[in-house]
């Protein structure tokens, strides 16, 4: 009888410790997700979105940099530029690559590839284009294309989730040397042949820019004529994406308008949409009463807009901290403050407008 009751006691005891161990374990899962339910990626798993950022690799061994990207974000953008991952014509270097995909397996992220075919000034010092030398023969071109583009597109693997296969092809100078040799819709085809080739399952986007004032109707018509003529001749385009490099203090009054008017058009094409590149800034001084209320409004009605629409698939903005921006380099605005973050890595009151549109959900 002793015995009996001293081993009830044992399996009682046994018992709670285990209910006490599972206790805790939900604890921890429910600190876990009080945490995440706070962030952007949060909000943005449960309805399968893309959220991104790019991975800059000047800032990328500053652990504020790591923790945050993969805090906030799903989707990393990994640049795949010619001129960075094929430096020496015929020898890759895939160092940059080989960080961000075991940066996003550490951090349960997801890839995307930018860009295979860009500009001349994008490509590597050996091949002429640099210096405008579209000297090569249109076979030459082609196999150089079609390897350059298979060998990136395997080594990235399943980590990358899509690929930028050919970006600003409507612009005036096109993609350069590729474009001029192979002719822009031949070449943007082959590209995405050779693409899919290598990826049968990626997302294969065309990307393009249509103004910092707003979303250009004029572009975005020459624009879809020729995803519709690529796609009617077989090219397998599966998305397009729309940069939004916007100007507060340049923007038209119906740029929202505008905006819905691609996704519209994406649609019709029957392509799936992204925005790809998006940035706010925020106006010289005095353009606004509060230039950070006003550029979080814009984040919250162009990620609105683009979450309302289902065929919308992914919103990555170009940079993670304003020490980080391209546009001082780049677009020559040295007074900038266009991402959602701060220098020190401190949420601004864009990131709240990104994270209330995404709440909101689709």
């Amino acid at each position: 009888m002793i015995k009996k009751i001293l081993l009830t006691l044992a399996c009682t005891g046994l018992c709670c410790l285990l209910l006490s161990a599972q206790s805790k374990d939900k604890d921890k899962d429910n600190d876990k997700e009080d945490k995440d339910s706070g962030t952007l990626r949060f909000y943005a798993d449960k309805m399968n979105f893309w959220v991104g950022a790019t991975i800059q690799g000047k800032l990328f061994p500053d652990p504020e940099f790591q923790q945050t990207l993969g805090r906030e974000f799903n989707s990393g953008v990994s640049f795949v530029l010619m001129h960075l991952t094929q430096p020496q014509k015929g020898q890759y270097n895939f160092g940059s690559m080989d960080r961000d995909i075991k940066y996003a397996r550490a951090h349960n992220m997801k890839l995307f590839g930018q860009a295979l075919i860009y500009r001349n000034e994008h490509s590597p010092d050996w091949l002429a284009f640099r210096n405008g030398g579209c000297n090569m023969s249109a076979d030459q071109t082609d196999r150089l294309m079609k390897e350059h583009i298979q060998s990136v597109v395997r080594h990235g693997g399943d980590t990358y989730y899509g690929w930028e296969v050919v970006n600003e092809s409507t612009l005036p100078q096109g993609n350069g040397c590729w474009s001029k040799i192979l002719g822009r819709e031949p070449m943007i085809a082959k590209a995405f042949q050779y693409a899919r080739e290598a990826s049968p399952d990626g997302m294969l986007l065309l990307n393009e820019t249509f103004g910092r004032n707003g979303v250009d109707k004029n572009r975005v018509d020459d624009f879809f004529k020729m995803v519709e003529s690529l796609k009617s001749h077989g090219a397998p385009i599966d998305a397009v994406g729309a940069e939004m490099h916007l100007e507060a203090d340049k923007l038209r009054p119906d740029y929202l308008r505008e905006f819905q008017y691609f996704l519209d058009r994406a649609r019709k094409a029957n392509v799936q949409a992204m925005v790809t590149e998006m940035d706010v800034y925020q106006g010289h001084p005095g353009s606004f009463p509060d230039a950070f209320a006003h550029q979080k409004e814009i984040f919250y009605n162009v990620a609105h807009a683009c979450l309302k629409d289902s065929n919308c698939k992914g919103f990555t903005v170009w940079g993670l901290s304003d020490k980080g921006s391209w546009q001082p380099t780049w677009a020559g605005i040295t007074d900038t403050k266009p991402l959602l973050f701060d220098e020190s890595y401190q949420k601004k009151p864009a990131y709240f407008g990104l994270l209330q549109a995404l709440k909101e959900g689709r």
